[in-house]
């Protein structure tokens, strides 16, 4: 049986080149008939797919993910989607009930993971990326410090967003310990860090721990894969909705 993977751009792309490397079965979907790929049976409508499927991964704009993912939930075929799942948690209420449906969590396959703890007196998170999403530096890359955040505590508040020239940064606690997230698109230094009070740094980007100011630990991770694996396999996060809709209901919140 297939793997559908419906969308191939910055994300998409990376999902197939794994999927490739994975060798896995492959049917391919973009509206853009231009991104064709023998010799893999391709599609512009998910709707036209005609080959037996055991998984889809969804990757487009997120507008449109909830009406996707439910052609093939509804059919028992388990949906792995990309972040954010939907444009407003009104709209992933529609499909969050499904039993097969999944949510990307990468970030939850880094080694700094093993060593997230709450925090005494602060968090400080800086998520600065190379390239551009579709709706915002918040929606785009804070996600994937916000369900990591969900990791520690499930009392997250939101503050205040401060805006200054291209950096976003939220203010708020985890529990009553203040946390900051500041992130950016196009950043000449792109970073994925957090300081965890004064002596612990782990740096997402690098795959590195520090305490103390020493390294740790250092181990790098075939994130992508190691969750595309869970997720043929059935054993992904299922608390990756869940997580997913309280990411929805936090990034309203300040919208």
């Amino acid at each position: 049986m297939h793997i559908l993977l419906v969308g191939l751009g910055n994300m998409g792309n990376k999902y197939f080149w794994k999927l490739e490397e994975m060798g896995e079965k492959l049917v391919l979907c973009d509206i853009d008939p231009f991104k064709e790929r023998k010799p893999y049976p391709f599609y512009c409508h998910f709707g036209e797919v005609k080959e037996k499927l055991r998984g889809v991964i969804v990757a487009v704009d997120p507008k449109d993910h909830p009406a996707i993912a439910k052609e093939f939930l509804e059919k028992n075929i388990p949906v792995l989607l990309e972040k954010p799942p939907a444009l407003s948690s009104k709209d992933f209420e529609k499909i969050k009930g499904y039993e097969g449906l999944y949510i990307s969590e990468v970030e939850g396959y880094s080694l700094c993971v093993d060593y997230l703890r709450k925090p005494k007196k602060y968090i400080r998170i800086e998520r600065l990326g190379r390239g551009k999403g579709y709706i915002s530096p918040l929606w785009d890359l804070a996600w994937h410090d916000l369900y990591l955040l969900q990791r520690i505590s499930k009392d997250i508040r939101i503050q205040d967003l401060y805006k200054k020239d291209s950096l976003w940064t939220l203010r708020g606690y985890v529990e009553e310990v203040p946390f900051t997230l500041t992130v950016a698109w196009e950043h000449p230094n792109p970073k994925r860090v957090w300081y965890i009070d004064e002596d612990l740094v782990l740096d997402f980007g690098e795959e590195k721990v520090y305490k103390d100011g020493k390294l740790l630990k250092e181990e790098r991770r075939d994130k992508l894969k190691l969750m595309i694996t869970d997720f043929l396999r059935g054993t992904l996060d299922k608390e990756s909705v869940e997580r997913a809709c309280v990411n929805l209901k936090l990034l309203e919140s300040i919208s």
